[in-house]
């Protein structure tokens, strides 16, 4: 191959490079901003000092007073990689609820060329996708990318899924649990299932639509997969499920 021919080459490989689509665009271009700082893998602040909390993906913590989680340096810095790309410039993408209970501006996150960092970071095995109504927005790209790197086994995959007896009592934080449910419970406001072992689902009756795809009072005896916040109530480990795509059917 002459020299000529070895430029043409090149510069064909970089304009294809440059404008393949991003394989989750975003839908809309609310803000245009800057990020200052990362404070973990899934929750960074702007310039201006709001923080935004990255929707659709949990990432380990980093563990401020205490050990960091497993993988959490690693997306951490997987994140500050990805903004340097662009000059730490972002588009947020605002979610439909557009705060959290912390008080932090909810959004999707895209770098500056449309590459959306939810999606990478799943992708990588760095963050556990994650549904909370009504943002939804999304579901479907972040659940390829984290299903690519569940079957290559990469970072956060590459752990063994804690079994539900296993749990420790006093339990807190998020956490991908597997057992047997053992008993459906239901009351007033809630349909519970009860894993072998110290941990019980609750889902809350004002969520059942986004659960219309399960029988949710069908799955004693039933193995699950759930992902979620887990904390404690008079001894018991509790995870609350608003959306039936943070549960899995084993089979």
């Amino acid at each position: 191959m002459n020299t000529g021919t070895k430029m043409l080459f090149v510069a064909i490989i970089l304009c294809l490079s440059t404008t393949v689509p991003a394989a989750c665009p975003p839908q809309r271009h609310d803000l245009n901003a800057r990020v200052d700082f990362v404070l973990d893998g899934d929750t960074v602040r702007l310039v201006d000092g709001t923080h935004v909390r990255l929707i659709g993906i949990n990432t380990p913590e980093m563990g401020r007073n205490r050990p960091a989680e497993p993988f959490a340096e690693q997306a951490s810095q997987a994140l500050k990689t990805l903004l340097r790309q662009t000059g730490n410039k972002v588009i947020l993408q605002y979610g439909v609820e557009r705060f959290d209970h912390y008080g932090r501006t909810l959004a999707h996150v895209f770098l500056s060329n449309g590459l959306n960092v939810s999606e990478v970071l799943a992708k990588k095995g760095l963050a556990l996708r994650i549904a909370i109504p009504p943002n939804l927005w999304g579901q479907d790209c972040y659940r390829q990318a984290e299903d690519d790197a569940r079957n290559k086994r990469l970072g956060l995959w590459s752990i063994p899924v804690i079994h539900a007896p296993d749990l420790p009592h006093m339990s807190k934080g998020f956490f991908l649990i597997q057992g047997r449910i053992k008993r459906i419970g239901k009351s007033r406001k809630s349909i519970w299932l009860n894993f072998d072992g110290n941990l019980s689902i609750r889902v809350a009756r004002k969520d059942l639509a986004a659960f219309d795809n399960v029988n949710l009072t069908a799955l004693r005896n039933h193995y699950l997969r759930v992902r979620g916040w887990v904390h404690n109530y008079r001894g018991e480990n509790i995870m609350r499920l608003r959306h039936s795509s943070m549960l899995e059917i084993m089979k």
